[in-house]
């Protein structure tokens, strides 16, 4: 009995040294820098990387967008909202505001697009975990039956080689041999750590995946729901823009009806010609006087400009180029209500330097007010009904000077509002908010 006590130590030995050959052999192996699977793995990963830093940046781009139109759309409608509108420049904006809406939704449709095509994407990779598991639990299976089943036939054999051999040494010699793992095996047990390798990269990029899925889907949510409301709000901009283009049609109209009236003929049409060009003059010379009145007034003008209407008024004909007139001298304001008859003020301190009629000498019968801001800086306001202010007085930024009117040359109720700098016309919006 002592003598088979003592041999069963040494046995629980060589089992030991198998579980070592075992782990040495198999499972503990580094897995190789040049293995296809892990390296494919890798390969994706690296790619759907690529692929999520690319759509976070175009995400960027989209919220960047976003904050621009929102910017523009605000300024748009601030502009709606001024007085004395440009309706040009509004129409323009409006025009650019819709391009870049436009740009916005077609960008969110490919967006779109591309998120769809990430889902499909991270559903393979998915897909791919799952077959992988099932692969990995068989060939784990497959490993752990071949263990089993060298341990079951090495139970057998260990007392056989015990009983047969001379020594302990010779003995541990053959068990060692005995219990080495088969290069099947070898293969087996690497291809398993391979096999979890690519498991975990393959989860990682499922993880990655979802959670930049998740955000871009957000955000796509987001932007929908912005461009919704941005949508209607260049809709909304755009039936302002069309109530004050309708209104400004129907004021020009007016105007021309009454002009298209007054020059009906040839001789008419002459004599309307020669009107003009002897007001021009009358402006010339009327220049020269106002200059020497206005030396006695301070060298600079240092104060703001108001708009010389107020209310429910637009501008009907810009400084320049007009279809009204080649070289407008000024811009041209007109009440809708009430039509005719609407106050004027001034649109900054000064000194009344001419009132009444001041170019009646030249066949002009306009009534008209001229301030004088400064040496060099003057308004002129002609086609009053009447004036309230009388040459030498002093007045304050919208102080009442007189009455829309239609006095003059005029083509229906309106006033127009002239800014001289060094005796020379300037664009008024130059000078006004």
């Amino acid at each position: 009995m002592s003598i088979v006590h003592r041999r069963a130590v040494p046995l629980t030995l060589v089992l030991l040294m198998a579980i070592a050959a075992l782990a040495t052999a198999g499972v503990g192996q580094p897995v190789r820098a040049d293995d296809p699977s892990v390296n494919d793995a890798i390969a994706a990963q690296q790619r759907m990387e690529a692929e999520l830093a690319r759509q976070r940046a175009q995400l960027a781009d989209l919220r960047r967008e976003q904050t621009e139109l929102t910017a523009s759309l605000a300024k748009l409608v601030t502009d709606l909202d001024s007085v004395g509108l440009e309706l040009e420049a509004a129409q323009r904006q409006l025009e650019l505001v819709t391009t870049a809406l436009e740009k916005s939704r077609a960008d969110l449709v490919r967006y779109r697009v591309q998120i769809t095509n990430l889902e499909a994407d991270l559903r393979e990779v998915a897909a791919d975990i799952q077959s992988t598991r099932l692969e990995l639990r068989g060939r784990e299976a497959l490993l752990q039956e071949h263990l089993r089943a060298a341990y079951e036939q090495s139970q057998t054999s260990i007392l056989e080689v015990l009983l047969s051999t001379e020594s302990f040494s010779e003995a541990s010699s053959r068990l060692g041999y005995m219990l080495t793992l088969s290069d099947e095996d070898r293969r087996l047990a690497e291809e398993i750590r391979n096999t979890r390798e690519r498991l975990k990269v393959r989860r990682q990029t499922l993880s990655d995946g979802r959670k930049t899925l998740a955000d871009l889907e957000a955000a796509a949510a987001e932007r929908t729901a912005a461009l919704d409301q941005q949508q209607r709000e260049v809709d909304a901009a755009r039936q302002k823009l069309e109530a004050f283009q309708l209104k400004l049609q129907q004021l020009q109209e007016a105007q021309q009806s009454q002009l298209a009236a007054a020059a009906r003929g040839e001789i008419q049409t002459r004599e309307l010609i020669a009107a003009e060009e002897r007001a021009l003059a009358g402006q010339h010379e009327l220049v020269a006087r106002l200059k020497e009145e206005a030396n006695r007034l301070d060298i600079a003008y240092r104060g703001r400009f108001e708009w010389p209407e107020r209310g429910d008024f637009m501008v009907t004909q810009e400084f320049g180029y007009t279809v009204f007139n080649p070289n407008h001298t000024g811009i041209d304001l007109s009440y809708d209500a009430p039509r005719c008859g609407g106050p004027i003020y001034a649109a900054a301190g000064g000194t009344v330097l001419a009132d009444g009629r001041p170019n009646l000498a030249y066949g002009d019968t306009a009534i008209g007010v001229v301030i004088g801001h400064s040496q060099r800086l003057q308004t002129w306001y002609w086609h009053f009904s009447n004036e309230v202010v009388s040459v030498g007085q002093q007045v304050a930024t919208g102080d009442l000077i007189g009455y829309e009117g239609a006095t003059g040359m005029a083509t229906g109720c309106h006033l127009h509002f002239q800014v001289m700098f060094d005796d020379t016309p300037a664009s008024p919006r130059n000078y006004l908010p």
